[in-house]
């Protein structure tokens, strides 16, 4: 039984920390997507909860169902052949695409919270992720056991800190909010399948799938909808690269290293995550590249030219550009019917 909780809680972990990378954690991407868009952003990290709570468990078991191995076989059985082989090629592009993201949000907590150059924290990301990543799925889920509690911890203890709920200032008017929840679901538990296909291949009990899924969905949602309340209630912070983390330099400059460390291993969760499924697809797809690690490296290169764009501009081009394309994806997942046990069909 404590076996069970303890995998039950790893698998929730990974679910939470696959997503929450540098846009989440330092609040920016909560900004674009929810805060901007007031008290009817609440409702919108509501609705972006569910959504990825209901895909990203319905595609884990979906995946142990069928026996798939890698996100490309879940594809593939879902979508067919030629349709599957386009989603697996844009969803490739996308996840390097984010995972340069990833590293230019390292760069942004060095230069903007610390005072150093950029690159100190690109190149500090690399290697640390190369490290965990020569461990495997021990390294991915090591890391997020890790980080992913003391960010739940670090937004409580601000939030309690601050002491405050925002005043309704509903927008009856405005609705943009949906799509925008819509597709902030979408493309991020889409992304997340790549690591969480394989998780659920090593998983043997299909309830730990089942409660890890809704226990990582509904962890994930809470801290959402406290980060957009902090945010929501500090307009001053939106400007900066890191908004949570100008929120918390009101707390000491102890405290407030302490964050720029939890939001730098959110980063690291990410693009470990991203980094593991995108070698096995690289690897796969290109035969000729003889081990993983020889595929790492490929992506840590492609990853490294794409995060000097920088991060905030990476954030407001790329995310909801990525958005868009994945919603329909979803929704498609949402709607279909789960495989019987044991049976592997469509």
């Amino acid at each position: 039984m404590i076996k069970k909780i303890i995998r039950v809680l790893q698998v929730a972990s990974a679910f939470i920390g696959t997503i929450v990378g540098a846009g989440f954690a330092s609040g920016k991407e909560i900004v674009q997507f929810f805060t901007q868009y007031q008290d009817n952003g609440t409702l919108g990290a509501a609705l972006s909860g569910i959504v990825i709570t209901l895909a990203g468990t319905k595609m884990m078991i979906y995946a142990r169902r069928i026996g798939a191995y890698s996100f490309n076989e879940l594809v593939i059985h879902i979508f067919g052949d030629r349709l599957g082989t386009a989603i697996q090629a844009l969803i490739f592009f996308v996840i390097l695409g984010i995972t340069g993201v990833m590293l230019a949000g390292a760069g942004a907590v060095f230069q903007e919270q610390l005072g150093w150059h950029r690159q100190i924290g690109i190149v500090l990301a690399l290697a640390v992720g190369f490290l965990f990543l020569s461990k495997g799925i021990r390294g991915l889920l090591l890391i997020n056991t890790l980080v992913v509690p003391m960010l739940a911890a670090f937004v409580l203890a601000v939030f309690l800190g601050r002491g405050m709920v925002p005043n309704a200032v509903w927008l009856p008017g405005n609705i943009r909010w949906v799509p925008a929840a819509v597709s902030y679901a979408s493309f991020n538990i889409l992304t997340a399948l790549v690591v969480l296909v394989p998780l659920a291949k090593e998983t043997e009990d299909e309830s730990v799938l089942w409660f890890g899924g809704i226990l990582g969905g509904a962890g994930l949602g809470l801290i959402l909808i406290l980060i957009h309340f902090l945010l929501l209630g500090s307009p001053e912070s939106h400007g900066f690269e890191m908004p949570m983390a100008e929120i918390v330099r009101h707390f000491g400059p102890l405290i407030h290293a302490g964050f720029a460390a939890v939001v730098f291993g959110e980063i690291l969760t990410t693009f470990i995550g991203n980094i593991f499924g995108l070698a096995r697809q690289l690897r796969s797809t290109f035969p000729l590249i003889s081990n993983i690690r020889t595929a790492m490296l490929i992506l840590f290169a492609g990853a490294f030219l794409i995060s000097q764009a920088g991060y905030g501009s990476l954030i407001r081009t790329l995310y909801p550009f990525f958005g868009i394309l994945c919603v329909a994806i979803i929704l498609y997942m949402l709607w279909i019917r789960l495989p019987k046990k044991g049976g592997g069909g469509r």
